[in-house]
């Protein structure tokens, strides 16, 4: 990894111990025989968890102590008081932890007090390297939450459609040193329901739930497409919404009317395509909601006739969007009925790739809340009359997510 992962020492483990097919359960040893075993789930499961984790209280307190403390003001003595208050505050952080992450919790107090136990080599520069090797270790979940964050953006997005393999196979291109540890084929020969793993870092446990996640096939992790949120999909179908309840409403339901904004945005012969397709489906629920003696006047459709028309139109569309079909041959293609009267439609330019897919596929340390400052002022020399604005990290984020955001940013403040 491209930030050195701290470890545990042979007293204390993490161990990931399967208590039925597919779930597991971490157990926090710490060496005098004490144990905590945190309730079991599926890697999928705890993986789109420790996404979530919650650090931005925690991170003010880091931010705080770095450039706050006294311990680094400029001056040539340091006071050994400043550095027992530093300690003091610094070994009160993790209990910010306990409740929202554990695994952190446990793995913090272990490297805290083995970095402690340093011995004080009387040079000028011991404290404050002391207090450096405290603060990198308090950044550690985060360090470790920000690169599976990335792992999630490159590997899962947009592979809704994609098999396992072909996910995992993504995440080597991307990121192959991070392939290379997570793969499924290196993974013990052990038979599922009776499995126990040790790992010795928060880095290792979800590396070593990343390759268990690869190995099954029975749950996929999907993005929302509203919340943008992570979720396991209930069937193999394409799902674009979750089940969570952002801002009041459940996901499905506002994500379904903001869908419509994007819609209008679209390609102009993708969108006619969206139409047609209502439009059929329509025909296909008059038909079969009609008795026998009201089918008179109703254009005939059957479920083999809706089949037929929606494998035609995928087909074509695959076509079109490889180029291999202008967007007049595309029309013509999928009006199996007559339907338009004009086959004329704009192609509109699609974006491959923003600023911010770009950053993340660059180093899976990518951390926006370091990339961006927060604030920056900003001189658009583009429009008639530049003046001088404010934007914050968030105004500076989604310029550089535009084209590659959830319908809730996009469209929610409208």
């Amino acid at each position: 990894m491209e930030d050195r992962m701290h470890r545990i020492s042979g007293r204390s483990q993490l161990l990931l111990v399967e208590k039925s097919a597919g779930m597991f359960s971490t157990v926090l040893c710490n060496g005098y025989g004490v144990e905590k075993q945190l309730p079991a789930a599926t890697p999928a499961k705890d993986l789109i968890a420790a996404t979530e984790v919650d650090y931005q209280e925690y991170r003010k307190g880091i931010k705080h102590l770095r450039e706050e403390h006294p311990l680094f003001e400029d001056r040539i003595d340091i006071s050994v008081a400043d550095f027992e208050d530093f300690v003091a505050e610094a070994l009160l952080l993790p209990s910010m932890l306990q409740k929202i992450d554990p695994v952190s919790f446990f793995v913090l107090g272990e490297l805290l007090h083995q970095s402690l136990q340093t011995e004080d080599d009387s040079s000028a520069s011991f404290l404050l390297n002391a207090a450096a090797e405290l603060l990198y270790i308090l950044e550690e979940p985060i360090r470790v939450q920000t690169c599976l964050r990335n792992v999630f953006e490159m590997t899962f997005d947009g592979m809704e459609r994609a098999k396992q393999r072909e996910r995992f196979e993504k995440l080597c291109r991307v990121y192959p040193d991070i392939g290379g540890l997570c793969d499924p084929a290196a993974l013990p020969d052990v038979e599922p329901g009776h499995r126990t793993f040790a790992v010795n870092s928060i880095f290792g446990l979800r590396l070593l739930e990343l390759a268990l996640y690869f190995q099954q096939d029975n749950q996929w992790i999907a993005r929302c497409d509203y919340c943008w949120g992570w979720f396991i999909p209930k069937t193999k179908k394409v799902t674009r919404y979750c089940d969570r309840v952002t801002d009041g409403y459940p996901c499905k339901q506002r994500g379904a009317r903001f869908k419509r904004n994007l819609v209008e945005e679209q390609d102009g012969a993708l969108k006619i395509c969206n139409q047609l397709r209502d439009r059929m489906y329509a025909r296909l629920l008059r038909w079969q909601d009609a008795a026998p003696s009201e089918r008179d006047g109703l254009i005939p459709m059957d479920y083999d006739q809706y089949d037929a028309w929606s494998e035609n139109a995928r087909l074509a569309r695959i076509e079109y969007l490889k180029g291999k079909l202008t967007a007049e041959e595309f029309l013509r293609r999928i009006d199996m009925t007559q339907a338009l009267t004009s086959y004329e439609a704009d192609k509109a330019e699609l974006v491959e790739e923003t600023d911010w897919q770009h950053f993340v596929a660059g180093r899976y340390s990518f951390d926006p809340e370091m990339h961006y400052p927060e604030v920056m002022q900003i001189l658009d020399l583009r429009v008639p009359e530049p003046k001088w604005e404010l934007h914050t990290a968030d105004d500076l984020r989604r310029e550089d997510q535009k084209g590659h955001q959830s319908l809730r940013e996009r469209y929610g403040k409208s």
